[in-house]
């Protein structure tokens, strides 16, 4: 009876003892969540800007009575909250290091596989592109909201493939698209036909030159080189095309793409300005002739899109930027109709990680226009480009006394128009393999119609 008197006292003390702890950590959780709820009201720690996802985040809503009464404005309200909770990213990078605990393999894909076009052996043409047949989105993009504004267009990153400590952007063909930019290249040329000569600078991404043919096409990639040549090779005879994935391919030793950013670097873009400087028939000015400038800790676009995997933030990346001998000024009009004076190269020491690629010709602008004070013989050349031809851009300063840049998902003006009012002698087209999008494309046939 005494024995069984001692374990009923002992059940109950562990009894007490297990709600005693229950309880404990029921108000801790509560506390947790009060004091989250607090730091969530402090409206001053709401971030207006993600640097990681490279967007901006939401605003908050504008109530009307309609969004009211129809529950819009709430659900709206709960997005914002939730999209500038302060401490977001640092919130987004604990969570994405807790779930890769899940799993310890060297390989990671994020984002769905599919498939490409089969490339054809000759031209198959293509379609005009109908005026009405933009989407919503490129709508939008292009500043189609009746208030004129130039709405920024982000660059993303589809389907990431990471191996080891570097990402790759898997890469499909589309047909359409691609004779579409056929057209639109040799539509150009025959527009500025007596005026100005087109060049063609089409640059593989990291994936066509790093990552082993077998693997590409396990993961069901198209092979860039042959899409390359069916491109160029069906270029007009008057559009000087510049080849560079056989160049790039024999230096792929070297350092000449990011292993967490989409880009290439300015090693990378060297071999095409050499590759550029043959086509033309003038001497390239070698990279030890140049003074450098040299940035560390930069993490980029497929750190972003890639589910920000541990692998890529421990290996950042190392920025090396050659300058041009003549100058390193410039100027700059930003989508504000600003314009501003900046440096070929500017200083990205103390930028955020993800923002360091814009130490080349300040980054994405609609206009940017560089003087070389060396030259006095009215040699120009205008560059119609996206984001891979800022690393381009400062190798032209040296041979030319003034280098125009269109970014081409901003600029407004038309092209024929502008070439013939600054008499300019050579137009470069730089484009890297993702812009032979149906998107891309409409773009830059905008800028000739």
């Amino acid at each position: 009876m005494e024995v069984q008197t001692k374990r009923q006292k002992r059940k109950e003390r562990e009894r007490k003892r297990y709600h005693y702890y229950l309880k404990m950590e029921i108000g801790m959780f509560r506390w947790t969540i009060l004091l989250f709820c607090l730091i969530g009201l402090l409206l001053p720690l709401r971030p207006e800007k993600s640097n990681v996802e490279k967007r901006d985040l939401e605003k908050f809503p504008r109530p009307t009575v309609s969004g009211i009464l129809k529950g819009d404005f709430f659900a709206d309200v709960s997005t914002w909250y939730a999209d500038t909770f302060p401490f977001r990213e640092r919130l987004l990078t604990a969570n994405a290091a807790v779930e890769r605990l899940y799993g310890l393999g060297k390989e990671q894909i994020h984002g769905s596989v599919g498939t490409g076009d089969e490339i054809p052996t000759e031209f198959t043409g293509a379609d005009e592109r109908p005026e009405d047949t933009l989407s919503d989105d490129e709508s939008v993009a292009q500043g189609d909201e009746g208030d004129g504004t130039v709405h920024v267009v982000p660059e993303s990153a589809g389907t990431i493939y990471i191996a080891q400590d570097r990402a790759f952007e898997l890469y499909y063909f589309a047909l359409d698209p691609a004779n579409q930019y056929i057209n639109m290249i040799n539509d150009a040329a025959q527009l500025l036909k007596g005026k100005a000569t087109v060049y063609d600078v089409l640059v593989p991404t990291s994936i066509g030159i790093y990552l082993d043919q077998k693997i590409q096409d396990s993961l069901g990639c198209s092979d860039q080189s042959k899409a390359f040549e069916y491109v160029l090779g069906n270029l007009d005879p008057s559009v000087r095309g510049v080849r560079l994935f056989d160049t790039l391919v024999e230096h792929n030793s070297e350092y000449l793409y990011f292993r967490t950013d989409h880009h290439w670097t300015a090693d990378g873009a060297y071999y095409a300005y050499q590759q550029f400087c043959q086509e033309k028939g003038i001497d390239p000015i070698l990279r030890d002739e140049r003074q450098i400038q040299e940035f560390d800790g930069f993490v980029g676009s497929f750190y972003s899109f890639g589910d920000q995997a541990a692998v890529l933030a421990q290996n950042p990346d190392h920025i090396t930027a050659y300058l041009p001998k003549s100058t390193n000024d410039m100027t700059y009009t930003g989508t504000d109709g600003v314009t501003i004076d900046w440096q070929v190269i500017s200083d990205v020491s103390q930028y955020d990680a993800g923002n360091k690629y814009s130490c080349f010709i300040g980054g994405d602008n609609p206009y940017s226009v560089i003087q070389n004070p060396t030259l006095q013989d009215g040699s120009s050349c205008l560059v119609i480009k996206e984001s891979y031809g800022n690393a381009f851009v400062p190798f032209l300063v040296d041979h030319y006394q003034t280098v125009h840049v269109v970014d081409y998902r901003y600029f407004e003006g038309n092209i024929p128009q502008f070439v013939g009012e600054n008499g300019i002698q050579d137009v470069i087209f730089i484009n890297n393999a993702d812009a032979l999008t149906e998107s891309a494309v409409g773009y830059m046939e905008g800028l000739f119609q």
